[in-house]
């Protein structure tokens, strides 16, 4: 889970391309309150991203999502 916006210096669109280059599978969930528009070109490949202000229950169901979809194709 990262959010987009985390820093001048790095993004969360940096976080998960890095850590896909060391895990290809890893689930990736990102937040946003600006930057949803751009999910779909800079996010990565089978990530959820999560509009601010979201509700833990979106989250909760989110985070299921991803571990479903990462366990079926192991």
């Amino acid at each position: 889970m990262t959010d987009i916006n985390i820093g001048r210096c790095i993004t969360g669109w940096d976080v998960a391309r890095q850590v896909r280059e060391i895990d290809p599978d890893l689930p990736i969930a990102y937040m946003t309150g600006t930057s949803a528009e751009e999910w779909k070109s800079r996010g990565v490949p089978n990530s959820i991203l999560l509009e601010k202000p979201f509700a833990p229950a979106q989250l909760l169901t989110a985070v299921s999502q991803l571990l479903n979809t990462s366990t079926t194709s192991l």
